[in-house]
């Protein structure tokens, strides 16, 4: 089937070096000074070419995020879904997501820190981010219960799970902050974790 003009190599490739160029930029200075020259200078293309992929830096931006946001919830998810027992899937659910931190941490900061400037459709990304990575703790704790009925353990509500992950996710942005590794917060997790599963 011949390409149509929306998926074509060169327009995919440009719409990736856009992605990339507002992620460049975002790491250096930050989504509330980056211009749309700053991305079309990191990008190396047209302002004529970025106007065919996106309406604003705005539109830009958010479609960054949702890039982010799918890495995210597909490292975690790959992670929870090996093999291992279900505190061993939470600990690297955990770690996949802390490694995510520290292996880009200033977009990562940007995606937790700045996200409300998006309005209503970053705090949707958001939500669904948090939502996703609680329903997964409650799944969890739901095989647990199955599989070991006799040690008598509370379901997780989701809404609970989700304050927990939140929780984790402060954790790491405090230690961020302050120039301190993951290290603690991903002990702090797991321990955590481990504590409500196995309860």
């Amino acid at each position: 089937m011949a390409a149509t003009p929306t998926d074509t190599p060169t327009r995919v490739d440009h719409r990736a070096r856009l992605l990339a160029g507002m992620a460049a930029s975002v790491r250096a200075k930050g989504f509330p000074q980056t211009t749309l020259a700053d991305v079309v200078r990191e990008a190396r293309v047209s302002r004529r070419t970025f106007y065919e992929h996106f309406s604003d830096p705005l539109d830009c931006y958010v479609a960054l995020l949702e890039s982010i946001a799918q890495r995210c919830n597909e490292a975690i998810a790959a992670a929870a879904a090996g093999g291992g027992t279900p505190e061993e899937r939470l600990d690297r659910a955990v770690g996949s997501y802390l490694d995510l931190l520290e292996a880009d941490p200033l977009l990562m900061r940007s995606f937790l820190r700045e996200l409300h400037l998006t309005g209503e459709r970053g705090r949707l990304l958001l939500n669904a981010v948090n939502a996703q990575a609680g329903a997964l703790v409650h799944a969890l704790v739901e095989e647990v219960r199955a599989a070991e009925p006799e040690l008598g353990l509370e379901p997780i509500p989701v809404d609970m799970a989700r304050m927990i992950v939140a929780g984790i996710v402060q954790l790491a942005l405090m230690a961020h902050d302050d120039g301190q590794p993951l290290d603690a917060v991903r002990a702090t997790a797991t321990a955590l974790l481990r504590r409500v599963v196995a309860a």
